[in-house]
């Protein structure tokens, strides 16, 4: 071959050669925003979780002594997402939609026989909807938000067990419709007071509205003190007055995996047109401990006097305990096992024992 010849292939060898390190010179194409990368640069927050669970008891119900009530099932509880912009000045707005069963019956709470509630369908509800200002040390909220009362919430993700207390059930509501003003006075110390039109309703019950107040309390890192008060209409046209609720919660960090919370409630529902009043009261308290990063457990006692007879129509003691246990493989999940033990000092009653399995998932 003549040195022409060889010139040629060699110079296109070199050439390819150079314009693969060129191309490996060249930086990589930036990746596709994601959804979630979307929001953050907007200031919009995504998010949610799922609430399955399996629950297995047979017993007869307290309030319904001649029936009986056996637990053997599998329930979609929630499934729920928010959707919030809440800056830190000005205006902002939240969304929380939530399906399943617990936002069927409209109490955010697993099926439990002491309540005469059962599962039923799924279906959507709004849990809470409202625009807020900030200004300042002031937040304003108008709209549908979750109660100020008690250290249960609505949501299972806030929850350190698979069912609420006698308090979330008997003394506490869900949400109110109004608006709610929260003033921050330190980093310590918040206050909040509002008006809104009862509990869980989004109409009005009456010619009055439904007064709250809150405030929240740090003396120290480890403890935190909060307190609730509403005093106001219920549901007028069913023949019921004014209605108070006195709440007090203590929590204490006694050491990075333990824990204690105290939760106390007093009730008065009086009744239309001098028709009496009816008055009980309840206290919960929680141990919390972290046995590890993966595994939790918490314990829960509850006493609630039904010295009236608000509840079941006759006076009763109620008292129950609850143990669970709770396995997070990732951060995005956590299984619990519970079993729980209902009694009740009224006559013909008979203890409630339910065993319960929970998959939740968050994000």
């Amino acid at each position: 071959m003549s040195m022409s010849g060889r010139v040629v292939p060699m110079a296109v060898l070199m050439l390819t050669a150079a314009a693969s390190a060129a191309r490996a010179d060249d930086p990589p194409k930036p990746a596709s925003p994601t959804l979630s990368d979307v929001l953050d640069a907007s200031g919009i927050a995504a998010t949610g979780y799922i609430d399955a669970t399996y629950s297995y008891g047979d017993h007869s119900m307290e309030l319904l002594p001649d029936s009986t009530d056996s637990v053997n099932t599998f329930a979609l509880n929630q499934v729920a997402i928010t959707i919030s912009k809440l800056p830190s000045t000005g205006f902002g707005a939240l969304v929380n939609l939530v399906d399943g069963t617990e936002a069927g019956t409209g109490l955010y709470a697993p099926s439990y026989s002491y309540a005469g509630n059962v599962n039923s369908g799924t279906h959507l509800d709004l849990l809470q909807a409202y625009v807020q200002y900030a200004s300042g040390k002031t937040t304003v909220m108008m709209g549908k938000f979750t109660t100020l009362a008690g250290a249960e919430v609505a949501a299972p993700n806030g929850d350190v067990n698979v069912t609420r207390s006698l308090l979330f059930w008997y003394s506490e509501p869900i949400n109110h419709t109004g608006v709610r003003v929260v003033y921050a006075a330190s980093s310590m110390a918040s206050f909040t007071i509002g008006a809104n039109n009862g509990w869980n309703t989004e109409s009005s019950t009456g010619s009055g509205k439904t007064l709250e107040l809150g405030f929240s309390l740090m003396p120290s890192k480890a403890v935190m003190l909060t307190g609730a008060a509403y005093y106001g209409d219920t549901d007028v046209a069913a023949g019921l007055g004014k209605k108070t609720l006195v709440d007090l919660m203590a929590s204490w960090t006694a050491s990075p995996s333990l824990t204690l919370v105290a939760n106390v409630d007093w009730d008065k529902q009086e009744i239309a047109n001098g028709g009496g009043s009816f008055t009980w009261w309840a206290a919960a308290g929680y141990v919390n401990y972290s046995i590890n990063d993966q595994w939790r457990t918490s314990l829960r006692l509850e006493y609630l006097d039904d010295q009236d007879g608000a509840i079941a129509g006759a006076r009763q003691k109620l008292k129950e305990g609850t143990l669970t246990f709770a396995y997070s493989p990732a951060k995005n999940y956590e299984f619990r096992a519970e079993a729980r033990h209902d009694t009740s000092d009224l006559a013909g009653s008979t203890d409630i024992t339910q065993a319960w399995l929970q998959a939740l998932y968050k994000f």
